[in-house]
């Protein structure tokens, strides 16, 4: 993996994030994980929360869910709030598969509540930042969005 267009931050959001899988998933085989992917979300004033995914037959959260879910319960919103907002984010695959990019859902649903915020990604083996509006340039136009731009 190529991480020299990372920040050093953005690379310690990637390690933390790596840390967490890693250790739910390395000491139990593979076919009794329920977890495959952490991620970790860094706020404006240097918070992390992070998250796993849960796999259920039924379906289950994508791991961003999991950390936007922990950061709104310590009083993190959404942009449309004043304070502390989530400005990075990255999400990683367990058995050192890497940074995966976020599902269509996960996009969507972080342009909503956290427009502003930055994404690792991964293009090929090089991981770099962008905004998520990079990654969902055509997205849906929630009714919420249009209420708090109306609102200005």
């Amino acid at each position: 993996m190529d991480t020299s267009a990372l920040s050093q931050t953005e690379l310690d959001l990637v390690t933390t994030a790596t840390s967490i899988i890693d250790a739910i998933t390395r000491p139990i085989p593979f076919e009794t994980h329920i977890s495959s992917v952490s991620c970790a979300a860094l706020s404006s004033a240097g918070r992390i929360f992070t998250g796993v995914n849960f796999t259920h037959f039924t379906g289950g959260p994508c791991a961003e869910h999991v950390a936007l879910g922990n950061a709104n319960a310590a009083g993190i919103m959404n942009r449309a709030t004043e304070g502390e907002v989530l400005t990075l984010i990255v999400a990683v695959f367990d058995r050192g598969r890497g940074v995966v990019n976020p599902c269509g859902k996960c996009r969507q649903i972080l342009l909503d509540y956290h427009a502003g915020i930055r994404v690792v990604v991964n293009e090929g083996g090089v991981y770099r930042c962008v905004g998520i509006r990079e990654l969902l340039p055509y997205a849906f136009e929630h009714v919420v969005r249009r209420r708090a731009a109306s609102d200005k």
